[in-house]
């Protein structure tokens, strides 16, 4: 009975839950938005492989940021976590390693949205397929085009965490 009590998922609506739905919407809107970056006139070449890998980068953010819901909103993590079982003389290399990945896979992440951003930002017209439909489809100018930047680039601050971290517990101690 204890054990279904701490493993129990509320189903009141916090600001946690309700921040989690807003992702999800906005996660899955970026992926259809994503879809209509190709055009009649693609050949095959570098673009249209930027094109496919930012599709299928897209598509698999999405896809594990909706199964770590899943699994949050019904209480499977919590009951994953609640039956691990390490041993009390682990728990101090445990917490070294937790912290040492999360480091690296912060550090990587800057790095990654340095990368991202610079050409965003500053090169005009090589970038415009990741805004789509803005730049590609519909012609904007001037200041609502930096708006769209800046919104692109947040965008992608919930990919990389998506497709790092889960890397970084992937940890299988022989």
């Amino acid at each position: 009975m204890v054990y279904f009590a701490m493993t129990a998922v509320s189903k009141k609506w916090n600001g946690g839950r309700i921040y989690a739905v807003v992702v999800m919407v906005v996660l899955w809107l970026n992926s259809v938005r994503v879809m209509s970056v190709f055009e009649k006139t693609e050949k095959f070449g570098y673009v249209l492989f930027l094109k496919l890998a930012m599709v299928s980068g897209i598509l698999l953010c999405t896809v594990l940021q909706t199964s770590y819901f899943v699994a949050c909103q019904t209480g499977n993590l919590d009951r994953v976590f609640l039956d691990a079982r390490l041993p009390k003389s682990d728990h101090i290399r445990y917490r070294r390693l937790a912290v040492i990945h999360a480091t690296a896979c912060w550090v990587i992440i800057v790095a990654e949205m340095l990368i991202f951003s610079v050409p965003l930002f500053y090169a005009e017209g090589i970038w415009n397929f990741s805004m789509t439909p803005f730049g590609n489809h519909v012609a904007v100018s001037g200041q609502p085009i930096l708006l769209i930047k800046l919104f692109t680039n947040l965008i992608y601050l919930f990919a990389y965490p998506a497709w790092f971290f889960p890397q970084s517990v992937n940890y299988i101690d022989y």
